[in-house]
């Protein structure tokens, strides 16, 4: 089974054994058989012909760049600046938006496709659907309206859930389950369409996601999951969960609202590194496989958060020791929502 292009839908290493995924799982395997594919995220040193960032292979065997940029918060007249700045450096192979950011995708639309012609060209382009719009029509509808909106701005688009709770609802109303599972399926059929190239999800505990792998319909779990995660929150059990299960995650909040700068630990990194602190909460996280999308209003920040960060992961003589001490820090502080509360 392959989606439209020839991309299979489950993983591209062992095709006889990922045939058997689209029916179900073997009998008597089990259940999370059908998740853990041959191709499991490693890192790829080969460069995307349209950047030069860093990539991980998701489950589906797409390159997935561990660095890309945040635009939560940006308005209409920041962007053009911020967006042109990370294109123009080439180490940032995503930009991440949302239904729900103020900026909307027409600010964004608009610079992507009037360089379209000139290189390099964004490769992923990712968005997420508000929780406003939870269950499958309303989930549905509102993808197809990303999609049509972001057309022809990069060479892949990534469509998330934003969050496992469906707006105006209590927090403990059984009703949130339900319908984030109509959105996953409206999601998973446009992936199996060949409408979108990845399907995943934003601030899903390991709960959340057990519940989805359980729930009937459900024949492809995200292969992202995008969360808050800095070294106060390590969020070790929730990455070791996806791991298993090829989920690849992907940080917000890297930098820690700067909640993190006054730490010994992150000032002496930054020392032995002869990086600056933002450049090391990023490395500490994209030296373990887990992608970034740092956030800044400010063009001359976007080049100087990438500057040899790059370069530093290629180098087979790098020495990372000095992030140990950030490790030992975590006291599970978030500094943005916690979705445990989420039934």
């Amino acid at each position: 089974r392959v989606r439209q292009g020839g991309v299979p839908l489950f993983g591209v290493d062992n095709p006889a054994r990922t045939a058997r995924w689209v029916a179900g799982p073997d009998a008597g395997a089990p259940q999370q058989a059908r998740w853990v594919a041959a191709s499991r995220s490693t890192t790829s040193r080969a460069a995307s012909p349209t950047c030069r960032a860093h990539m991980v292979r998701l489950r589906n065997g797409l390159e997935w760049p561990v660095l890309g940029l945040g635009t939560y918060r940006l308005t209409p007249a920041e962007i053009p600046g911020v967006l042109s700045a990370a294109l123009n450096h080439g180490s940032y192979g995503l930009v991440d938006t949302a239904i729900s950011y103020k900026h909307g995708h027409a600010a964004l639309a608009d610079v992507l496709r009037a360089r379209d012609a000139s290189p390099p060209k964004l490769q992923w382009l990712q968005s997420k659907i508000p929780s406003s719009e939870q269950g499958y029509e309303k989930s549905r509808a509102c993808a197809l309206r990303c999609i049509d909106e972001l057309q022809g701005c990069s060479e892949h688009l990534s469509l998330l859930l934003h969050w496992p709770g469906a707006a105006k609802l209590p927090s403990n109303s059984p009703l949130h389950a339900e319908l984030r599972l109509g959105s996953w399926l409206a999601l998973q059929d446009l992936y199996r369409e060949g409408r979108v190239d990845c399907i995943g999800v934003s601030n899903f505990d390991e709960r959340h996601l057990r519940e989805l792998e359980g729930a009937d319909g459900v024949a492809v779990l995200p292969f992202v999951n995008q969360v808050e995660l800095h070294p106060l929150l390590p969020q070790t059990e929730l990455r070791a969960f996806c791991a298993e299960r090829g989920i690849h995650v992907q940080a917000y909040s890297s930098l820690g609202q700067g909640g993190l700068w006054s730490q010994p630990a992150l000032k002496s990194a930054a020392v032995n590194l002869n990086l600056n602190e933002a450049q090391i909460l990023l490395l500490w996280a994209m030296q373990k496989g887990i992608s970034v999308i740092p956030r800044t209003s400010q063009p001359e920040r976007v080049t100087a958060n990438a500057q040899g960060l790059l370069q530093l992961l290629e180098d087979p003589s790098a020495d990372f020791s000095p992030l140990a001490a950030l490790d030992g820090l975590a006291d599970g502080t978030h500094f943005c929502w916690n979705p445990a509360e989420i039934r």
